[in-house]
Parts: structure tokens; C-alpha cells; sequence
């Protein structure tokens, strides 16, 4: 089974009129608009649609409207699907939406902490004579050294995106950025200016975060159903309140979006689908991830239904979580050798998951699928596996299976 990542852009994605195919063609975005406009207080479909490109791109209306519109694609391209999705990620803003599809936030409460993230950081940013540059054409370490070297001269330039190799994304005030630029580009580099209104993910925002970690504190955060890579960390969340703690952090902190993609091409993530507007994260993917496909879901929506139809099929064909316990059990050596201890925690448990393999697999509960987990797990303990096995054989099948709400059991091997 191939492993799809779905990754959700963040602001710097948006433009006037963006989404008004899918708004026009869908009763379930119109919706979601509505329902998003009732919360922030103003029409979210006369801002994508008729207002002044200016109005869309501010902070606090960017950051609202990409967050509602790429969500609402998402359940486009997921209805009437049992989309196997093996992992979700986002970059910057993108990362509350990868965290919303997973389960981690209710609509309303995403909505609710973004309409605050962006009031916050267009406010912290406002007459403060910051903003961002993209450092491209020369590799990150080098592009660090020449950061460190002009901060030796008493600026404060940070890196705010590792985006690639070839591609890191300053913050500073304007002045120091000018100052780099000429700095990067007597080296050989190449910086290239981008619009936005301040130094985002740099201790520039450090007078957003009152407001925002209050709203933080506000909301109800679920762990994901599916594993969630932070933009903080590079890795995929363990706990809800790590993703509380993260997203506080990232409005400071780099985002490090090389490092969640290195991250996921080493897990073998082989299909990569962009679901937002335009294809900002296509083009960073795009030759970063190897053979792996990378696709956009607003450019190309046939083509990712066919790929997603495709997946789906494979997954059919796949052994479901009963048929890989059963495989897992019988294929792990045995290190116990008391009789009764093996027929009780082996035989016993092997012939149940039996019981469970006659069963519809396709109308398996959450209970019955989590049961076949624990009598896994009762075989190899039984059988004295080495815990890490366990957690690897675990975690194994609920990647390929896409069963990864069941995670928690894997979790619970750590304690």
C-alpha cells in the first residue's frame, strides 16, 4: 500500500477570487462558508470573491479564508471515500488545518483560533518595519553562516522557513533585511522579497502571543486520528498537549518544513496531495521527495480523484488489521517456553483473532479492530518480544492499514 501524505498550504497561498469553483459546484463549501462567516463576523465569500485583492491578502483575512477554504476541499475530496490517508501536515497556518481533518480541533474552534492568530500577528506586525526574505539559490548551512556573520555585527536577522536545500526564508526589520540581501548576494545567494506584513515565526511575533495562547487555552484539542507532523519539531505529535504547546511556539519559532518532508520521505511517503489553493507546496515537494507523486488538488482535482480512486482499490486488496495480527502473531519467535503460559496468552488469543478473521472485514467496528491490536499484543508479550518490536510490528500495521486512530495502543507499549 502506498503511504499518502495530505498537506495543506498557509498563507502566501491566497489570492482574490481563490476557490470559487469549488464554492459554486459545492453545497457543502457554501456551507462551510456560511458557517465560518456566522463565527468571524463578516462574508467570507464576498472576501475570496469581490473584494480588493489588498483586503484578501491582510493578515487576518488571509489566514481565516485559507484555513475554511482548504478545509472544505479536503471533505470534497474525501466524500463518498474512505481515503486512506497514511499522514497530514501543513505548513505554517497549514498545520491548524492538517490538525482540524485529523480530528484534533472541532470547525468551530479552528476557525475560532485562527480568526485570533491572524488579528494577533497582523496587529504585532503593524508599523513595526519587519518583514521576510527568501534566501534561495544557496544552501541552508551557508545561508546560516551568513546570518550568523551579519548578527555578529549587532543585527538580529532569524531564520523564520526552512522551506529546502535551496530555499530558507528570513525574518528581520527592513533595514537589516537589506542588509543581508546585499550580504547573501556577494556570497552568491540570491533574496527575494516577499509580501507579507512582518516577521512572521521570529521573536518579532513574541506581542502576539498573549492573545493567542489565550485562545489556545480556550479550545479543546483531541489527539489526532491520523499523525499530525509539527511545524516546531519536524515529527509527528504525541500527545494533545504537545500540539497546545507547538502551536504557541510556532508563531516564534522556524518552520521546519524540510525537515517534516525528510521526516516523511524516509517513512516511504509515496503519494503527496496539496489541498488548498494554487500549488505553493507542490513546487517545494516537487523534487524533494524522490519518486514520490506530488499533486494539487485545486489544479488538477480529475487526476487526484483518479490517484485517490486508485488507493482506494489498493487498499481493498490489502490485509485488513485481523489478517497482519494474525501474520504478525504467528511470525514473531517465541521466548517462552512455560505450556501454560502459551496456551493462555498464544493459542487462546491466536484462535480468537481467528474467530475475528471469519468475520466482514469491511464492517469490522473500531472495537472489533482494536480488540485484534490487543490480542497481538497479548501473543508477543506472552511470547517475550522485545517491546521495541512490538511498538515497530504495531506501528507497522496501522500504517498500512490506515487504521492509525488505534495508535494509542502502540502508545501505550512506552508506558
Amino acid at each position: 500500500m502506498k503511504d499518502l501524505v495530505i498537506v495543506f498550504p498557509g498563507q502566501g497561498s491566497q489570492f482574490a477570487g481563490m476557490g470559487r469553483k469549488w464554492f459554486d459546484e459545492h453545497e457543502s463549501v457554501r456551507e462551510r462558508f456560511a458557517q465560518a462567516s456566522d463565527i468571524v463576523g463578516y462574508s467570507l465569500a464576498d472576501l475570496c470573491f469581490t473584494a480588493p485583492p489588498a483586503e484578501v491578502t491582510r493578515t487576518r483575512y488571509a489566514q481565516v479564508s485559507l484555513l475554511v477554504l482548504s478545509y472544505s476541499m479536503y471533505e470534497v475530496m474525501t466524500a463518498g471515500r474512505k481515503v486512506p490517508v497514511s499522514y497530514l501536515t501543513g505548513h505554517s497556518l497549514g498545520e491548524i488545518t492538517a490538525l482540524l481533518a485529523a480530528g484534533a480541533l472541532t470547525f468551530e474552534d479552528a476557525v475560532r483560533l485562527v480568526k485570533v492568530r491572524g488579528e494577533a500577528m497582523e496587529g504585532c506586525a503593524a508599523d513595526s518595519g519587519t518583514g521576510m526574505i527568501a534566501a534561495v539559490r544557496m544552501p541552508v548551512a551557508d545561508v546560516e553562516k551568513c546570518v550568523e556573520d551579519f548578527n555578529a555585527a549587532g543585527h538580529d536577522v532569524q531564520v523564520a522557513n526552512y522551506n529546502g536545500e535551496l530555499q530558507t526564508v528570513l525574518s528581520g526589520t527592513l533595514d537589516d533585511l537589506k542588509g543581508i540581501t546585499a550580504h547573501l548576494e556577494d556570497r552568491g545567494g540570491r533574496a527575494v522579497k516577499l509580501n507579507v506584513a512582518g516577521a512572521f515565526h521570529s521573536t518579532f511575533m513574541a506581542g502576539a502571543l498573549p492573545e493567542y495562547t489565550k485562545a489556545l487555552s480556550e479550545v479543546t484539542i483531541a489527539e489526532p486520528a491520523v499523525p499530525v507532523y509539527s511545524n516546531v519539531t519536524g515529527e509527528a505529535y504525541e500527545s494533545a498537549e504537545a500540539i497546545r504547546e507547538a502551536l504557541a511556539v510556532q508563531l516564534t519559532s522556524p518552520v521546519r518544513w524540510s525537515d517534516i518532508v525528510a521526516a516523511l520521505v524516509d517513512r516511504k511517503a509515496a503519494v503527496w496531495i496539496e489541498v488548498g489553493p494554487k500549488q505553493v507546496l507542490k513546487k517545494m515537494l516537487t523534487g524533494a521527495v524522490g519518486s514520490g507523486e506530488v499533486y494539487s488538488l485545486d489544479e488538477e482535482p480529475d487526476r487526484v480523484g483518479a490517484v485517490l480512486d486508485h488507493l482506494v482499490e489498493l487498499k481493498k486488496r490489502e490485509p485488513g488489521v485481523v489478517g497482519l495480527c494474525l501474520g504478525a502473531a504467528a511470525a514473531t519467535r517465541n521466548r517462552n517456553f512455560d505450556a501454560d503460559e502459551y496456551h493462555n496468552g498464544v493459542v487462546v488469543s491466536y484462535r480468537k483473532l481467528q474467530e475475528l478473521s471469519k468475520l466482514d472485514q469491511e464492517s469490522l467496528s473500531d472495537q472489533q479492530k482494536q480488540a485484534a491490536v490487543e490480542l497481538l499484543l497479548t501473543i508477543m508479550r506472552t511470547k517475550r518480544v522485545p517491546e521495541p518490536e512490538q511498538r515497530d510490528r504495531i506501528e507497522s500495521i496501522l500504517r498500512r492499514t490506515g487504521e492509525v486512530g488505534l495508535r494509542t495502543i502502540a502508545g501505550a507499549l512506552a508506558t
